[in-house]
């Protein structure tokens, strides 16, 4: 299983990144980005996190507008170049980062976006996951499809919105090729709506 770096937008999401605490490997880095503008730590919050003592590293950012989101896509471009192979995981509801997670899984890096909800409803999350994956099986008939394979199309998935179709037909095609990417878009068009009403935002 590949490393994983977690960027935390503290402005943001607050706290919330305490829910990765029992989920991170050994491995894994939590890294929370901040500024005078980051909301405080309640007790009940800092209790938590002091049972996971030098899990995360903190980096101290300028204040101003958007200047905490380019100050840690900065970052990110960073530590792309000091380990390429390393799974990277925003955490932040503003989606202004998901073109920088597209400019890089583009560039074949894994990188991807989570969201203050993702965070704090685990249990929630993985039923939709589960649920949005039988639906995915189901849907893709025609053609040979591993678990890897389902994995991969809900990654895409998860990287547009209903309103991205277009955007989604050609990341489809890039991730599998041009015949199975355009099988799997043919497919799954006529449930899109009801898969992304399962996906977390």
């Amino acid at each position: 299983m590949a490393r994983k770096v977690y960027l935390v937008d503290t402005e943001n999401v607050g706290t919330a990144w305490k829910e990765l605490l029992p989920q991170k490997g050994a491995k894994d880095m939590i890294i929370l980005f901040y500024t005078e503008n980051s909301p405080g730590i309640s007790y009940v919050d800092l209790n938590v996190i002091r049972a996971y003592p030098s899990s995360f590293d903190m980096v101290l950012c300028y204040p101003g507008k958007n200047g905490l989101d380019f100050q840690m896509v900065s970052y990110l471009g960073y530590l792309i170049k000091t380990a390429p192979k390393t799974e990277y995981v925003i955490i932040s509801n503003d989606t202004g980062y998901d073109a920088a997670v597209k400019f890089w899984r583009d560039r074949e890096i894994e990188v991807c976006r989570k969201s203050k909800s993702e965070l704090t409803a685990p249990k929630n999350r993985q039923e939709n996951d589960d649920d949005i994956k039988i639906m995915l099986k189901q849907l893709l008939t025609e053609g040979s499809y591993t678990e890897e394979d389902l994995e991969k199309v809900y990654e895409v998935l998860r990287n547009y919105s209903v309103k991205q179709l277009q955007e989604l037909y050609f990341a489809l095609q890039k991730e599998f090729g041009a015949p199975s990417g355009m099988d799997i878009y043919r497919q799954l068009k006529p449930k899109i709506k009801s898969i992304y009403q399962k996906i977390p935002k």
